[in-house]
This record gives structure tokens, C-alpha cells and sequence, in this order.
């Protein structure tokens, strides 16, 4: 059978990585709108999920060396007084570029097309899709399809036009500092720092020995932010924690702000179906939740993990089109705890820290 994936980051990997050996992985064609070699993200954290997942897939790789262990969280007041502290289940830290650079490794006999962008999809009077079409006026013709273009879904956006992403309420500005005293110091420790009033945070994370993942995040009702530039996101972070605690400030002074993404987070209400007929949307194409889960790559590695048990002994559209149908319902209430959760995060990250100790801003 011919796979075709839209989308070539963690979701669009992980589900090429998981058809290995199987009839509908035989011959699979990645769609990815980055040109190949450029860089793309900072880092994010594998949460003990995500590496059961992947340990699944791909048994062969170690993909804890992909990163940094954390196994201690501090949540701290902006001047760095410890709020509170507690051990989590051990997760890892890791580089996006490496991290990607390792599950594309895993994807085996896969073709990426890069630089390319989905312009629509060729489709059956009965849903069945029978092509995906491309910016440069070419078809990929395929008999499985899966969506794994990201929150803003193209791919969603073509089958389910009513599902729609909420509004920004929180942006959060991403960097990476090289930083080898802060990473050390830092060790295993995921260190969050809040405002008093809410609605403001810095987390810090050792990604390696040398480098240093840190966020920013703040209520975008509260502080506008229209210069997305290096120098303009440099100086709104520096006036966001001006006075806070010395580990944030030399995170700072260590900071290529050219490489900084500002991120507008926004999070997709569950949908009913996550699949029609022969295509499935995975990753955040199907459920976008909001980053005080740490879920959205992890879920994506879940949703490959699923699909390689269902998909293991399709040989035929029939029974491809019965197993995404199982695989959108089984899906269906990790995808709503998600939203519910993000949200339960949200509003505790927007109040004042009067109300009480900040909560942990991962979910297992």
C-alpha cells in the first residue's frame, strides 16, 4: 500500500518510523513544508510516555541520549525563593534538531519531499481520499493518508473546516543560551520561576552540558508584543524580568536572540472524528493543547504508537478505513483530558501567586 504523510516533524516521523515492516509502510512518502537542512525549534521535554512510545517504534535507538534527564522540578518566585519542589518520573530534555535528526534516521526506507506545502487533497465523492497536491502543481497519489501538519492543519482545515483553533491567550517567547555553568548548576532540574501577580513565567532546563532550553511566558491580553524582531524580543524580555533572579539574567546574557520564536499558544477543542475514511490526523493536526501540558510531541509519539497496532495486518482500504476509525475513537478521551488539562494549567498560570503554590506544569 502507498502512505503518504503530510508533515514531516515528530508526528509525521514517528507514524513513518512506526509502519516499518508493515503492508501499509511499504512504500511511504513524507511531505515536509521545511527545506531540508534548516534548523527548526528549540527543544521540548519527552515525558515518560512519549519515550515508551518511542522505545516501541524503534527499540534500536537510545533516544534518552537525544537529551538531558530531569527528574526534580522547582517552582520558584521571580527572585528565585523556592516555592516548592518536588521528584517526577524521569523524563528527558532533548534538542529538537537532534531529536528530529534521530526519528527521521528511524523512518528507515521513508521519501521526504521538503520544501513542499500541501495545497489540497484529491478526494472520492464518498470522503476516500485519492491524492494529496502540492504547491508545485504535483500529485501524490497514495491509499493511506495521515495529517501531521501541525496546530494549523491544512490537512484538518480541508476535512474539518468547523474545527478551529481558540484564541491566543498566552504567547511564550523560546530560546536556546549556551550557557555551561547555567546547565550545570541546573542539572537535572527543571526550574520555573513565577510572577506574584500571574500571568508571567521563565522556566529553565539543561538540554546538554553546554546549552540551556529557556521560555517565557505571559499573558498576551496583558502585555502586547507587535516587534517580533531579534533586538524586539530581546528588549520585551529584558523588561519582563528586569530584577529577577541571577540564573535567568545570565540565561539572558547567553542568548542568541536571532534563533527566538515567539510562540502564540492556542489549543483545538476535541473534535468529534479525528479521521474520514482513509486518512487520520496525528499530533497536534488532531489535538493541539496548550505547553503547560509538556504533551504536545509526547502525544503525537502516543498517536504513531496506536496506529502501529492497528495498522499491523491491514492489506486492504477496508481494513485501513475500519482501524482509523478505532484509532480516532480510543483517541478520543486522551484528547479531551489534554484540553482540559491545558486549560486547568492555564488558569492557574494566570492567577496570582496569592492564591497558592503554582502548579506543575507537566502532565503525565
Amino acid at each position: 500500500m502507498r502512505s503518504v504523510i503530510i508533515g514531516g516533524g515528530v508526528g509525521g516521523c514517528a507514524v513513518a518510523a512506526a509502519l516499518r515492516g508493515s503492508c501499509v509502510g511499504s512504500n511511504c512518502t513524507v511531505i515536509e513544508r521545511r527545506p531540508s537542512g534548516l534548523p527548526g525549534g528549540m527543544g521540548f521535554i519527552l515525558m515518560p510516555n512519549g519515550i515508551a512510545a518511542l522505545e516501541n517504534i524503534a527499540p534500536e535507538f537510545d533516544w534518552r541520549s537525544a537529551g538531558r534527564t530531569l527528574d526534580r522540578v522547582s517552582l520558584r518566585a521571580a527572585n528565585g525563593r523556592i516555592l516548592t519542589e518536588q521528584t517526577i518520573e524521569p523524563a528527558t530534555c532533548v534538542s529538537r534538531e537532534r531529536f528530529l535528526a534521530m526519528l527521521r534516521e528511524a523512518t528507515g526506507t521513508a521519501r521526504f519531499l521538503d520544501g513542499r506545502n500541501l495545497s489540497g487533497l484529491v478526494r472520492q465523492s464518498d470522503g476516500v481520499t485519492k491524492a494529496a497536491a502540492l504547491d508545485n502543481g504535483s500529485m501524490i497519489e497514495g491509499d493511506a493518508f495521515f495529517g501531521c501538519d501541525g496546530a494549523a492543519s491544512r490537512t484538518r482545515a480541508i476535512l474539518f473546516p468547523e474545527a478551529q483553533l481558540a484564541d491566543v491567550v498566552v504567547k511564550e517567547v523560546v530560546s536556546m543560551a549556551h550557557a555551561p555553568a547555567l546547565a550545570k548548576r541546573l542539572g537535572s532540574t527543571f526550574h520555573k520561576f513565577h510572577d506574584e501577580e500571574g500571568g508571567l513565567a521563565v522556566g529553565l532546563l539543561a538540554e546538554s552540558a553546554e546549552r540551556v532550553v529557556w521560555f517565557l511566558q505571559f499573558d498576551a491580553r496583558r502585555w502586547e508584543f507587535s516587534d517580533t524582531s531579534a533586538a524586539g524580543i530581546a528588549q520585551f524580555t529584558r523588561d519582563r524580568i528586569a530584577g529577577w533572579a541571577p540564573d535567568l539574567l545570565e540565561a539572558l546574557a547567553c542568548t542568541d536572540f536571532a534563533r527566538s520564536h515567539l510562540w502564540p499558544t492556542r489549543d483545538l477543542p476535541p473534535m468529534a472524528s479525528i479521521s474520514c475514511q482513509n486518512l487520520a490526523l496525528l499530533g497536534d493536526a488532531a489535538h493541539a493543547c496548550l505547553p503547560f501540558t509538556s504533551q504536545g510531541a509526547n502525544g503525537a509519539l502516543v498517536d504513531a504508537l496506536v496506529l502501529k497496532g492497528l495498522l499491523a495486518e491491514v492489506t486492504d482500504q477496508a481494513g485501513l478505513i475500519a482501524a482509523f476509525a478505532q484509532y480516532s475513537e480510543s483517541r478520543r478521551p486522551h484528547h479531551r483530558r489534554m484540553f482540559l488539562e491545558g486549560r486547568r494549567l492555564r488558569e492557574a498560570f494566570l492567577a496570582p501567586l496569592l492564591k497558592g503554590v503554582p502548579a506543575l506544569p507537566l502532565v503525565a
